[in-house]
């Protein structure tokens, strides 16, 4: 298409210029008219064929190398141009799969806080209920170990008390009574200490 225009200018150009061609050479008769026809015709033939030869010539070396060059820069702006829409959808589908992978990253971050919190608050459930079955044993440890003190200082007591007893049974009878009578005394007396105690 494009070469054809350029026939058709070139031509035009070889049709004006013609006139101006035989003018100079007598072309134009006595009354100053132009006439398309006048003049050499040999003029007219030669400047046809090297017009011809022109166009090969250019259509040879010029116009085939830069249509090729034209259509070799189009090919390559067009590859571009597929290659940049191409980038640019696969970049497009990265950032959304990131998009995914991140939503996907806080979803299991939120979940992976949730059972943590979880367990957390169990561990600290199971803490307090093994702190309090260990002070809740202590506690009864306490008691009994009190209550074996206790005991033992009752017994240590009412042995004193006996002593006691027997000490003042020699200062009053003036004379150590033997075991049996000695124990029966302490026994009675102690009997007559615990029964004040409990009233």
């Amino acid at each position: 298409m494009r070469i054809r225009g350029i026939i058709a200018v070139l031509w035009l150009v070889l049709v004006l210029t013609t006139p101006v061609l035989a003018a100079e050479h007598g072309g134009m008769d006595e009354g100053n008219k132009f006439s398309l026809f006048g003049g050499w015709l040999g003029e007219y033939f030669w400047a046809l064929i090297w017009f011809g030869v022109l166009l090969v010539v250019l259509w040879k070396f010029a116009w085939k190398p830069l249509l090729a060059g034209l259509n070799s820069r189009q090919d390559h702006i067009e590859k571009q141009i597929t290659d940049a829409e191409k980038t640019r959808t696969e970049a497009k589908k990265i950032l959304e799969e990131y998009n995914a992978k991140l939503a996907d990253a806080e979803r299991q971050g939120r979940d992976i806080i949730t059972v943590r919190t979880k367990e957390a608050e169990k561990q600290a459930k199971d803490v307090t209920r093994e702190n309090q079955k260990s002070l809740e044993q202590l506690k009864t440890r306490a008691e009994a170990e009190l209550e074996r003190e206790r005991i033992e200082a009752e017994d240590d007591l009412w042995g004193q008390a006996g002593d006691i007893v027997r000490r003042l049974g020699e200062d009053v009878f003036g004379k150590a009574l033997d075991d049996v009578d000695n124990q029966k005394l302490i026994d009675e007396a102690i009997d007559r200490l615990k029964k004040q105690q409990e009233e």
